[in-house]
């Protein structure tokens, strides 16, 4: 029963390794730079042997299509909108990131010497 469950999750495993595989393919193409259907097998075959022509691959493919993560124009394929979505979220998550944050907890209740004379005249008293 287990060897079943291992072989399951080898296949899914390959799947998704797959996936990710088509998507980085095609991750810094647009609609004028698209690439062939040719080009994404090659880069497929350059990763693992033979893994362009797996029935599973065709299916995968079909499926980022129908999800809208690969787009297909004049028969060259691209980015789709979900991944420009996700990089336009992360880029504005950077700006915030760039916004004061509250001092640590360990922080909170000491007070910050700005000058060496200040540290000296604590010291003595």
């Amino acid at each position: 029963m287990s060897a079943t469950k291992d072989k399951r999750s080898k296949s899914v495993a390959d799947k998704h390794q797959i996936r990710r595989w088509i998507l980085k393919s095609v991750a810094e193409t647009t609609r004028k730079t698209a690439v062939t259907l040719n080009s994404i097998k090659k880069f497929l075959d350059s990763k693992q042997k033979n893994v362009s022509g797996k029935s599973e691959t065709k299916m995968i493919l079909k499926r980022l299509l129908d999800s809208g993560h690969l787009v297909k124009a004049d028969g060259r394929f691209f980015a789709g909108k979900a991944n420009l979505r996700k990089k336009n979220e992360r880029s504005q998550s950077r700006k915030s990131d760039g916004k004061r944050k509250s001092p640590s907890k360990s922080q909170r209740g000491k007070q910050v010497c700005s000058s060496p004379e200040r540290e000296q005249d604590k010291q003595s008293t």
